[in-house]
């Protein structure tokens, strides 16, 4: 991965409804975290983003694949 701050510890700590971005269909997105939960296999957070359809979605992605900063290169904005 890239250098930014990513994971568990981000994911339990960040004031909701908080901006971040997220790996959703092998892309970086920006997008908000608006809720979590700790689970036996970890922390997920319950996200919003826009998808490369332009289509809004509300998922749980686990703490890996959600990010305070930007990554490296060009990521698709979500409005």
């Amino acid at each position: 991965m890239n250098e930014f701050e990513h994971g568990a510890d981000l994911v339990s700590r960040l004031p909701l409804p908080g901006h971040v971005v997220v790996l959703a269909d092998g892309q970086w997105r920006r997008g908000w975290l608006i809720g979590r939960e700790h689970e036996e296999t970890g922390w997920t957070g319950l996200v919003q983003y826009e998808d490369g359809e332009g289509m809004e979605r509300t998922e749980r992605l686990p703490a890996d694949r959600i990010a305070l900063a930007e990554p490296e290169g060009p990521i698709e904005q979500a409005s």
